[in-house]
């Protein structure tokens, strides 16, 4: 509990320290528009202890973070993350299966930290008016890169006689701290305001190796393991329409100060 106490006062004191870093945005709104947010939703895993192709979402567990969101065009954005959450998996969960008679199980704390590029195919709906500003409902796709920081507390039966004894441990001493993902998926915003942004999203993050339950050998060395999360996102926009220029296309002005019969 006290683990868990630490790791949401380290990610609240992440998204006190966003608007900060912003100041240098803020200093040049016209040029680089941002945003901070929070996400509130679950992880869920995908490894050694599931069935192949599956993910347990029996086993989901809460998920929570906050996010930078800075724009470089109409449509593309990019995102820096910091999620904390668990993930824990169990082969009693899989009953009717061989699993059962294996018996092994795990959690681990997860802090994902990220950088990934989002593109917002209707962002730029939302400022197609000079000193206007448009609702709109959107959908976005992102992929990135990540690192995620574990502590697998895994559980070996000991029953399952001397072919697996020299299995497990070699999974004992292969156990990981971090592990390198790379994040894609994709998202809903919907504006509440000119200001706030609410919204969902869902992503898969394949994990490159096999030890994010900290079993291997013991069981399926063959695949990677993957985890997912996925939840509700509530962002809020730095800068006012009246700041939103890098949005809009001026027009450029015609050589002898007559308006052109051509433009439409």
């Amino acid at each position: 509990m006290k683990q868990y106490y630490s790791s949401i006062l380290f990610v609240l004191l992440f998204a006190a320290y966003f608007p900060l870093c912003a100041q240098t945005t803020l200093a040049n709104p016209y040029k680089f528009p941002s945003e901070v947010g929070i996400l509130v939703g679950a992880s869920t895993y995908a490894g050694d202890i599931v069935k192949n192709g599956d993910y347990d979402l029996g086993a989901s567990c809460f998920n929570f973070g906050a996010f930078y969101r800075l724009y470089s065009s109409n449509n593309l954005s990019w995102r820096f993350s910091l999620n904390q959450g668990k993930l824990k998996g169990d082969d009693l969960d899989w009953e009717g299966t061989d699993r059962v008679g294996r018996g092994f199980s795990f959690t681990t704390p997860l802090t994902e930290l990220a950088a990934r590029a989002e593109f917002d195919f209707m962002n730029h709906k939302r400022w197609s008016v000079a000193n206007g500003f448009q609702k709109k409902f959107s959908l976005y796709l992102y992929a990135g890169a990540g690192l995620s920081l574990i502590k697998p507390n895994t559980f070996f039966n000991p029953n399952l006689g001397d072919r697996y004894d020299a299995l497990i441990a070699e999974d004992e001493q292969n156990q990981r701290s971090a592990v390198f993902t790379i994040p894609f998926g994709g998202g809903i915003k919907i504006d509440l305001n000119e200001r706030w942004t609410i919204g969902g999203e869902v992503g898969l993050n394949p994990v490159f190796n096999d030890y994010l339950d900290g079993i291997s050998q013991s069981a399926n060395p063959e695949y990677n393991d993957w985890y997912s999360v996925g939840g509700i996102t509530l962002s809020y926009r730095l800068q006012s329409v009246l700041d939103r220029r890098f949005f809009i296309k001026d027009k450029k002005p015609v050589s002898g100060g007559t308006a052109s019969t051509s433009e439409k």
